[in-house]
């Protein structure tokens, strides 16, 4: 009797915490919450431009983000995760 498997190797094994890649929701942006967060505090105003609301990016930077008041609902909002970009998709993930 021969041996079927002789030469074979079977496939290296995927790098520890590899994951594998799931399917985002359709109504979960590809953003992630980690730079938003870093905007507010950093550069006011950016993170709108990150998730692609340049018309209220605009309207926040000129009203120095609401006399602070749209920067404080903005933080909240970040960091809860139910900040959206541009299309309407939360921004759920951190990283």
């Amino acid at each position: 009797m021969s041996d079927n498997n002789a030469g074979f190797t079977p496939p290296p094994a995927p790098p520890v915490g590899f994951s594998e890649v799931t399917k985002l929701d359709p109504n979960e942006s590809n953003k992630t919450i980690l730079p938003i967060v870093l905007f507010l505090i950093l550069l006011p105003t950016v993170h709108r431009f990150y998730v692609g609301k340049i018309g209220t990016g605009l309207l926040f930077f000129f009203t120095v983000g609401g006399l602070g008041i749209w920067w404080i609902y903005d933080v909240i909002i970040s960091i809860t995760g139910n900040f959206t970009d541009k299309q309407g998709r939360k921004i759920t993930r951190w990283t």
